[in-house]
């Protein structure tokens, strides 16, 4: 496929099939979690044993990131989607034909690794595919898709019941339904021309995008911080703070529905105006947003409002940080470079809960807000500057 990056019309069979993959394999992200869990909750084992099982997913990424650009490299976007997408549904499979801790959780660590490999194609897919003009808005519909069938997970998972092999065959279905759209576009895949800054199984591969971009990686530490720190802990704020957790699960909702109905005005933003100065709004936004929680998490209706906004903030980040990615490399760089911005979304959702945790052991119930404050507070200042030194630059006259 041609390269029309940075200019000319839009590939939309291509960006329509990828995203349509993407968005019905989302689907099973959005109830793996709680399935395991249940099951495993369900077996009697303890809650620490339920999130190391849970935590085999993001070491699964850490171990097979690295090989992630040579393989894309090597065997284009198309096939490696699929390959992997098969792998993913004999591992489902494999999840129904036992009920094993360690099988799982063995199987959960090779979800892990070969799913990412998966999300990092895709998205390098859709990155490349786009033009610069357009890359925020595109990048905002596969966003706002993907949150949509992520909140759709849960929905099939409560029709079908979480009990037996059945939902372990129906994910292994609902993945192979999503390598329907990559089989027919597979000639219309981006091509991964090798420019030796992705080549090569190593971890040093991926030290070159991370220098280069540190804002945008930094951005998207902060989203995963504050996404998983607020999914995991909102319900626990709200008991601690005399609301009935049904109330969390209902911000959480309005919080979901604004990371969708958002996206594509914060896209449209960024392809309108330096994506370094609505990276720094968003981020300043957030951290006013969070600053501000207590003021709006107890007032019925506005307490919906807020969240609905605050997702659309949050959210927003990442879809302009991985937009400023798509601008500053191409090729086997460009897989190195989402391959570590994937990776910087698995240490935040990591680390984010057990220091939302710590933070609420020593300041009780403001223990969230704080630690949300702390998560965009750190990075605005880098965004900040990282926007003055490219407008300073903007306005020097050239030589």
């Amino acid at each position: 496929m041609a390269d029309r990056s940075e200019g000319g019309r839009l590939p939309w069979a291509s960006l329509a099939a990828v995203i349509a993959g993407l968005t019905v394999a989302s689907m099973t992200g959005g109830f793996n979690a709680p399935l395991f869990s249940a099951r495993l909750d369900a077996a009697g084992y303890g809650a620490s044993l339920i999130g190391l099982s849970a935590a085999a997913n993001a070491i699964g990424l850490f171990v097979v990131a690295p090989l992630a650009p040579a393989l894309l490299a090597r065997h284009g976007l198309a096939r490696v989607m699929i390959v992997t997408s098969l792998l993913e549904v004999a591992l489902y499979l494999g999840c129904a034909l036992s009920e094993d801790f360690y099988v799982w959780t063995l199987l959960r660590l090779l979800m892990g690794g070969i799913g990412g490999v998966l999300w990092i194609a895709g998205e390098v897919w859709i990155t490349q595919a786009a033009t610069d003009a357009t890359r925020g808005r595109v990048l905002a519909i596969y966003n706002s898709f993907f949150g949509l069938g992520t909140a759709a997970g849960p929905t099939v998972l409560s029709a079908i019941g979480h009990q037996g092999a059945l939902p372990f065959v129906v994910a292994a279905g609902i993945v192979l339904v999503s390598v329907l759209p990559i089989l027919w576009a597979r000639a219309l895949a981006p091509v991964i021309e090798p420019d030796g800054s992705g080549d090569g199984f190593a971890v040093r591969a991926l030290l070159a995008p991370l220098r280069l971009a540190a804002v945008p990686m930094m951005l998207n530490l902060s989203y995963a911080l504050v996404f998983a720190g607020l999914w995991t802990f909102l319900p626990v704020f709200a008991v601690d703070t005399g609301l009935p957790v049904e109330r969390a699960f209902q911000q959480l909702t309005a919080f979901s529905v604004g990371t969708i109905v958002l996206q594509f005005p914060v896209g449209w933003l960024s392809d309108r105006f330096d994506r370094r100065l609505i990276a720094t709004v968003l981020i300043a936004g957030s951290l006013a947003a969070v600053a501000s929680m207590n003021l709006f998490v107890h007032v019925p209706g506005l307490d919906f409002a807020y969240f609905f906004v605050l997702g659309g903030i949050v959210s927003g980040v990442y879809v302009v940080a991985l937009s400023l990615i798509g601008k500053r490399f191409r090729g086997s760089a460009l897989a190195a470079a989402i391959t570590v911005y994937t990776l910087m979304w698995s240490a935040g959702s990591m680390i984010g809960p057990p220091l939302v945790g710590l933070a609420t052991q020593v300041a009780g119930a403001d223990g969230l807000p704080l630690a949300l404050v702390v998560f965009t507070l750190v990075f605005l200042p880098f965004t900040a500057a990282s926007w003055l030194r490219h407008r300073r630059a903007a306005k020097r006259p050239s030589a």
